[in-house]
């Protein structure tokens, strides 16, 4: 007689069904509002958003931050943009004990993601490392992150 253990169940059950996909046979969840679907996104269910689990990566002009996140494709999703100043706001986490003050799962590896929120040539963003909202012309790069997000389902 063979045993199979549950893992490898579990295994051979994501490979069948979801080949070229990660597949978790738990999620990861904080406080009940924010799971990890081990797809590269991570669900806000307070907020009925999706978010990036990362951000771009590097720094990042306005434009190409939005070119960005609407070319962005995760979780079989193709409909991804920049967040609102509102929305980037509840993803802030000031008891964080990260550099960036993000709510796990979500990680960024710079300090501030641009928004959708515009005047002129400037959009607004957080300063994740205090807190602050700040306002840079579109052509700043330093430090600048693209972090899409969508309409959860």
């Amino acid at each position: 007689m063979v045993k199979i253990s549950a893992l490898w169940v579990v295994m051979a059950a994501c490979l069948f069904f979801w080949s070229g996909l990660s597949c978790h046979a738990e999620e990861m969840k904080q406080d009940g509002r924010f799971v990890a679907k081990g797809d590269g996104t991570v669900l806000d269910g307070k907020n009925k958003l999706m978010w990036a689990v990362q951000d771009n990566g590097g720094d990042i002009a306005w434009e190409e931050a939005k070119s960005y996140c609407e070319k962005f494709r995760a979780g079989g999703y193709a409909d991804w943009r920049l967040p609102t100043l509102a929305e980037l706001e509840t993803i802030l986490d000031p008891a964080s004990e990260k550099r960036f003050k993000t709510f796990e799962p979500i990680t960024l590896s710079g300090c501030c993601p641009w928004t959708s929120d515009t005047r002129q040539n400037r959009a607004k963003t957080i300063f994740f490392m205090m807190g602050e909202m700040n306002s840079f012309v579109k052509t700043t790069t330093s430090s600048m992150r693209a972090l899409p997000v969508r309409n959860a389902p």
